[in-house]
């Protein structure tokens, strides 16, 4: 790699500068903060309709069950045909969907049935487009570039999380539950706008006219041989499925144990907004900076295990709110670095498998908040976010055992 060429990779926003990918980084801003929003607007429009716990879990249940079905065969379709032609159609099919939740939530005729059908709808969409928008990433760059792409990239996945239930929250406290079906909609058309701008070059990927389950078994089978891959993809599913689902029970956190409403909901999630905030700027400034070793990265996730354990049994506000500013930056340290190398690592030819696959592991954050909702029911919330951080911690202390983990690089 020529000097100048080196120097500029190597520069926090790298990938930026060329117009493909500043355009694509822009939209994928906006795609996340509007599936954020409309998870965190479903959960809580059900709430109020419903004032049920298990409603909020068959929630779960209608927005995870597409995923676990469709996800993996949109990294095949992915792989298969033209990605930027699959993004779009699958972007204006989602915010359609939104556009129809908007509707029946301002005009007051959203029941259980309605919610649960639109939201299934929406994950159905998604589990195609995600895959497929991942994989496009090496056409929008340089080859020297990628490695930067791939960082930045990580960022609107970690921080849009974290900080898009907090702008929801914030605008549901200020304007009611159907704006922020209306926020969520509004960013996917922005979405839509930004990559129908995009100029993809060829694609130049080999015809492959193997049959799709030949394929699809081949991606399961590339990263269940790799103990790296299989590790840390298990680090992100236990995340989804025990320690992010605590989202689903902030509703009654905010409105039963602290008597704060809708306003202490945007509160909360304005809170761990703030922590992903902070190790959302701190690793944009360090980007190109890899760690050296993969201790820290499991560490991560064992003190975000910890601290959910510390804040299921707060007793106050406020000190709940300084505890959930810790779950956002441990969230985002540890994920954006799982992202970052299997970005980084995977082969091209696979990509769109292997990535559907660790976006699945995302996703399946809607059957959490059915167990959530489950074990919210059978005993409290209070211990279903115990439990949860419980399985995170021990999960992440047993691959802390493993020295080729912790020598990750």
């Amino acid at each position: 790699m020529p000097a100048s060429a080196s120097i500029a990779a190597s520069s926090t926003f790298a990938a930026l500068k060329g117009r493909n990918y500043c355009i694509y980084w822009c939209g994928l801003v906006c795609y996340v903060l509007g599936h954020r929003a409309e998870y965190v607007t479903f959960a809580w429009i059900i709430w109020e309709v419903t004032r049920d716990p298990l409603a909020l879990g068959y929630l779960g249940l209608a927005q995870g069950a597409p995923y676990v079905i469709f996800q993996l065969f949109g990294g095949v379709l992915a792989d298969r045909t033209n990605r930027l032609r699959l993004l779009i159609v699958t972007q204006i099919a989602t915010a359609l969907t939104l556009t129809g939740a908007f509707t029946l939530s301002m005009l007051g005729i959203a029941r259980l049935p309605h919610l649960l059908a639109l939201a299934a709808l929406s994950s159905s969409f998604r589990a195609f487009d995600e895959p497929t928008r991942m994989a496009l990433i090496p056409q929008l760059v340089e080859r020297e570039r990628l490695p930067n792409a791939i960082a930045l990239g990580s960022i609107p996945w970690q921080a849009g999380r974290m900080i898009g239930p907090s702008i929801t929250g914030l605008v549901i406290a200020a304007l009611g539950g159907p704006a922020g079906f209306g926020l969520a909609a509004a960013s996917s058309y922005a979405a839509l706008a930004l990559y129908s701008r995009l100029n993809v070059r060829h694609e130049g990927r080999p015809r492959d006219d193997r049959h799709v389950l030949h394929q699809f078994t081949e991606g399961l089978g590339f990263v269940a041989g790799n103990f790296v891959f299989a590790s840390l993809i298990a680090l992100a599913l236990f995340n989804s499925l025990f320690a992010m689902s605590y989202l689903t029970l902030l509703p009654i956190y905010a409105d039963t144990y602290f008597g704060a409403g809708s306003t202490g909901y945007g509160l909360l999630n304005a809170a761990h907004g703030v922590g992903s905030l902070i190790a959302t700027l701190g690793l944009a400034t360090f980007a190109h900076r890899t760690l050296r070793s993969g201790t820290p990265l499991f560490v991560g996730a064992a003190c975000l295990g910890i601290v959910l354990m510390l804040f299921s049994r707060s007793s106050r506000m406020s000190v709940a709110l300084g505890l959930l500013v810790f779950v956002g930056l441990t969230n985002t340290f540890y994920l954006t670095q799982i992202s970052t190398f299997i970005q980084q690592k995977v082969p091209d030819r696979l990509r769109g498998r292997v990535l559907s696959l660790y976006a699945l592991c995302w996703n399946l954050l809607p059957l959490g908040g059915l167990l959530a909702g489950a074990l919210a029911t059978a005993v409290d919330a209070r211990f279903a976010v115990l439990f949860g951080g419980a399985m995170v911690l021990a999960n992440a202390l047993l691959l802390l055992t493993s020295r080729r983990l912790r020598a990750l690089a």
